[in-house]
């Protein structure tokens, strides 16, 4: 992985995807108990308006993710960034409207946006990092951002905004949960920052298409020559 250690646009995508992952996963965890203290709603009603919005919104978040990177990337490499970037950018404050609306309806319909936003990340990051590394260094490289990501976002995130709730509970109570996703969405931010950041080294960076390991020498070419 020496290579890896060589390439800057490698590290800031894994920290920025880290980032978001922190607030995705936590946000998706602890949004049904949010909906449940909020307004009160019941574990059914919870699970079809959240579960509609994660699928429908989460599908098409990914699916528009990846093509705008692909359409945008072939003229600028630094697309498979930006295109993170700026849906980072949208998605925090339209989390902080959707998680402060005051009734259910008005939160599942604002919270569809920034929702596929959060996600719109995973085909442009994904693809770059394909790009960035050899052929033959391509699966360590995507074990070592799984790694991180999962351990950044899955034991980071669920974590961190339940810890803040619960901080928060003296001053504000059953509200202490929104508190805390409105918070948690800021580490989108902090994602955006990072994938701008890779933005500018990842022409550099980019591994030529088709470039690979040269083959070893065959047998008959170590012979002496014929006289």
């Amino acid at each position: 992985m020496s290579l890896a250690l060589e390439k800057p646009s490698f590290w800031l995508m894994i920290m920025g995807a880290s980032a978001s992952s922190m607030m995705g996963y936590g946000v998706f965890f602890w949004l049904p108990s949010f909906f449940s203290r909020s307004f009160q709603l019941g574990l059914v009603e919870t699970g079809w308006l959240f579960g509609g919005v994660l699928f429908i919104a989460g599908s098409l978040g990914i699916f528009l993710g990846g093509v705008m990177g692909d359409l945008m990337g072939k003229s600028k490499r630094s697309a498979f960034a930006t295109v993170p970037a700026i849906a980072f950018l949208l998605s925090a404050p339209l989390y902080w409207a959707g998680i402060m609306a005051p009734s259910p309806m008005m939160a599942v319909i604002i919270l569809f946006i920034p929702t596929a936003l959060g996600l719109a990340w995973l085909g442009p990051v994904l693809s770059a990092f394909q790009h960035l590394m050899p052929p033959h260094m391509r699966t360590s490289a995507s074990s070592v951002f799984l790694l991180i990501n999962n351990l950044l976002g899955i034991g980071g995130g669920v974590y961190v905004l339940g810890r803040v709730s619960t901080v928060l509970e003296p001053t504000f109570g059953d509200g202490s949960l929104r508190i805390s996703i409105v918070i948690g969405a800021s580490l989108y931010l902090v994602a955006a920052f990072f994938m701008f950041w890779a933005s500018r080294y990842l022409a550099k960076d980019w591994e030529a298409d088709g470039e690979s390991a040269p083959a070893p020498k065959s047998e008959a070419s170590s012979e002496a020559e014929p006289s």
